[in-house]
Formats: structure tokens, C-alpha cells, sequence
């Protein structure tokens, strides 16, 4: 029943995502592909153009997932006491950890599949017949997995998604501020979760094969991250009084 709760809370904003990014691969693939050659008779318009257009919709479409990284992370079981749905709620025989972690864990999903769904997308649209490129698939899901647990870590200390999402934004610009300021001016690196999507310096999200070697101790480092968010959303949810 819990599990049903997540979806009808989250459901218009992941259909809503999903949806753009099913419209807007769908535009691009048709660009890209030309079925009915419509395109190709174009002589006025040079390929390159139509290549170009096709690059920035798919780029589009993936950087809709960290976006629906904040708006799902604002959805979680702070909203409730925001919502004052939390004493209906708490009253359910469920541990408060039991709630949290089953809302973290159903938009999690959600993310992942959102994620998914973007890289193959993009992948379909440029190479035919290669393997999915791991890096940029894992990356960017750990990537929106990051942003989603800021952002539901803060929607719950605040109790509210308006400060979740604006507090979360801020953390996750901060840090990536001060990472750029950090490397210019003092050359010293910080963790870059981005670096978990682009190989070497290359700044592809897909291309063929594996793309590099696979940065398998970011990936769990940056996941332990996202689990430390949640476990003091979790100490916080503990300790409010609905």
C-alpha cells in the first residue's frame, strides 16, 4: 500500500518526464534516421545542421534526468509534515525508518529508469550496432541519484519541498563551484561526480564500447554518499514530531 503512495505522489512528475523524453528522442531518431527521406530532399538544409539538431536533442533529453532529480527528491516523506498528512501517516504499524528509506528506494527507481531510458535513447541515435557505453549509463544514474538524495535529505530537514529543492540546488552548485575555483586557482582536485560520465577529458556521453576503464570506486563512493544523505534524513525524520 506504502508502495502505491510513492507512485501516486511521484507519477505526474516522472510521466511527465518520461513522456518528454519519449517525444523528444522520438523527434531526434527521425531527424537523425530520416525514414522517409524527407530530410535528405532538403537540399537547402545541410546535413551537418540536421546532425546538429539531433546531438542537442538527445543532449536535452539527458540533462532532463538531474533535473527530475530535484523536483522527485521534493516529493519524499518530508512533504508530509509540509502536506499535514504525517499523524495519518505515522499511525500506519511501519517504523518511520521503514517509510523513509521505501520512498528513497521507490524514487530512486524512478531516477534510474528515467536515466536508462535518456542514455539508450541516445545511444540508438548515434551508433548503430555498438554496446551500450556502461560509463555514461552508470555515471549519469549515479549522477541523478546524487541530486536526488541532496535534495531529499533537505526536503526533509525543512519539511518543506520548496526549500528542499531550493536548498538542494544550492549545495549542488556550491560544490561544483568550489571544485572549478579549487582546480583553477590552487590546482587541487576535489571528487567531480562528473567525472563518473566523461572518459579522460572526452566530453562524450556515448560512444562506442566502454568509453575508458570503468571508475567502479567512484561509483560506490559516490553511492555511499547518497546513502549518508539519506541516513541523517533518516536521523532527522526520526526525531520530528508530526
Amino acid at each position: 500500500m506504502y508502495l502505491w503512495k510513492c507512485w501516486r505522489d511521484t507519477r505526474s512528475t516522472f510521466l511527465f518526464v518520461l513522456t518528454t523524453i519519449l517525444a523528444n528522442s522520438a523527434l531526434g531518431l527521425f531527424v537523425h534516421f530520416d525514414p522517409f527521406g524527407w530530410i535528405a530532399a532538403k537540399a537547402e538544409w545541410p546535413r551537418t545542421l540536421w546532425t546538429t539538431t539531433t546531438q542537442a536533442l538527445m543532449l536535452t533529453m539527458v540533462g532532463l534526468t538531474p533535473v527530475a532529480g530535484f523536483v522527485l527528491g521534493a516529493l519524499g516523506v518530508g512533504t508530509e509534515f509540509e502536506g499535514r498528512t504525517a499523524d495519518f501517516l505515522l499511525t500506519r504499524p511501519r517504523s518511520r525508518r521503514s517509510l523513509l528509506w521505501t520512498s528513497w528506494a521507490f524514487g530512486a527507481a524512478e531516477m534510474a529508469a528515467l536515466v536508462i531510458l535518456s542514455i539508450t535513447m541516445v545511444w540508438i541515435g548515434h551508433i548503430r550496432g555498438a554496446a551500450v557505453n556502461i560509463r555514461g549509463m552508470v555515471g549519469m544514474s549515479i549522477v541523478a541519484l546524487v541530486i536526488y538524495s541532496i535534495t531529499y535529505m533537505m526536503t526533509t530537514l525543512t519539511c518543506s519541498s520548496r526549500h528542499g529543492v531550493s536548498l538542494g540546488m544550492l549545495i549542488f552548485m556550491a560544490y561544483t563551484g568550489l571544485g572549478v575555483w579549487l582546480q583553477l586557482w590552487y590546482e587541487i582536485k576535489i571528487p567531480n561526480m562528473w567525472d563518473m560520465v566523461f572518459s579522460s577529458g572526452r566530453r562524450e556521453v556515448m560512444s562506442a564500447g566502454f568509453a575508458g576503464d570503468l571508475p567502479v570506486p567512484a561509483w560506490f563512493g559516490w553511492l555511499a554518499v547518497c546513502l549518508l544523505f539519506t541516513f541523517v534524513a533518516q536521523l532527522a525524520f526520526e526525531r520530528q514530531e508530526a
